[in-house]
């Protein structure tokens, strides 16, 4: 019998702390506690919530000094899909008696020095905000934030631009993947009135209007693109946010697209009913290969 193989993507973020004129030593104290909180050491940390179920760190380990490989688990421990009898033709409960529930594990790669983690990308599957509740909820960190990896350092466009003049937001409206839901004002109702009318996806696009010197609300904005960023294998899933930035040099107008921009890689690995550390480090090589033949740029362009 032929062996089948599934592909799943991998995305890249850097973790974000403000060390805007930081000293050299302050710096390098952050990274390290980072990479020590990410090693997850002897795996004795807190699972936390996850939809109908946790996620869990089950493996960690330095690779090379500079990175860190390892995996997470989302464990469904409630709502739990029937299997089918054959014999009976008739769809049965799933005996998980001894066992917490269905597990399915996310490989990640992670390079201490420019705080960049690649990781896997599967629903259901632990989510990226449940990767930062992990460290947040287990470990003494300083605040911060997860941007996406661009092709070019394109999100510190955005953030040092003058000004926002126009936005356009593409959300798609996807069946049997975890909803992630946001404080944001108008969000929930957007994605509301996409599924009242069984609608696939909305594309809306807002603008500052004609007054040339006249901008869109920036921290408003700021916050709906992390939201967009992370809303990535949810069931409103942002899949276009453009913004028109003003260059605070030049003052041209430039467009600029923070999620179609992202970079991301597919791996392969055979397809197994179950969780194996043979399968979780054929997975963080294959990452590692891909991040490694990208590490040029990154580092010209994400260098802390």
């Amino acid at each position: 019998m032929a062996k089948k193989y599934k592909k799943t993507k991998i995305n890249y973020y850097q973790i974000k702390v403000n060390l805007k004129n930081a000293p050299t030593q302050k710096i390098k104290d952050v990274k390290s506690k980072f990479k020590k909180a990410i090693s997850f050491k002897n795996l004795k940390v807190q699972f936390i919530d996850q939809g109908d179920g946790t996620v869990s760190a089950i493996e960690s380990r330095e690779i090379n000094v500079r990175y860190l490989g390892g995996a997470l688990v989302y464990t469904q421990e409630k709502n739990i899909p029937p299997k089918w009898n054959q014999e009976n033709k008739k769809l049965e409960a799933i005996n998980i008696n001894g066992f917490n529930g269905l597990g399915y594990d996310a490989a990640f790669f992670y390079d201490s020095e420019n705080m960049i983690i690649a990781i896997e990308s599967k629903v259901p599957g632990p989510t990226l905000e449940s990767f930062c509740n992990l460290l947040r909820q287990n470990f003494n960190l300083p605040s911060f934030e997860i941007i996406v990896v661009t092709s070019t350092n394109d999100y510190e466009k955005f953030l040092n631009s003058k000004g926002v003049r126009n936005l356009e937001i593409k959300m798609l409206s996807l069946d049997n993947v975890p909803e992630k839901k946001s404080r944001i004002k108008g969000v929930m109702e957007t994605k509301d009135l996409v599924d009242t009318i069984d609608g696939s996806y909305i594309d809306v696009k807002i603008a500052a209007g004609t007054d040339r010197n006249k901008f869109l609300n920036f921290k408003a904005i700021k916050q709906l693109a992390n939201f967009a960023i992370s809303s990535v294998g949810f069931k409103h899933e942002v899949t276009k946010f453009k913004v028109d930035i003003v260059d605070l040099d030049s003052g041209k107008i430039e467009p600029i697209d923070l999620i179609t921009n992202r970079i991301s890689d597919y791996i392969q690995v055979e397809q197994v009913t179950t969780i194996t550390k043979f399968s979780i480090k054929e997975k963080i090589t294959q990452i590692e290969g891909f991040y490694l033949k990208r590490k040029p740029k990154l580092d010209e362009a994400y260098r802390l």
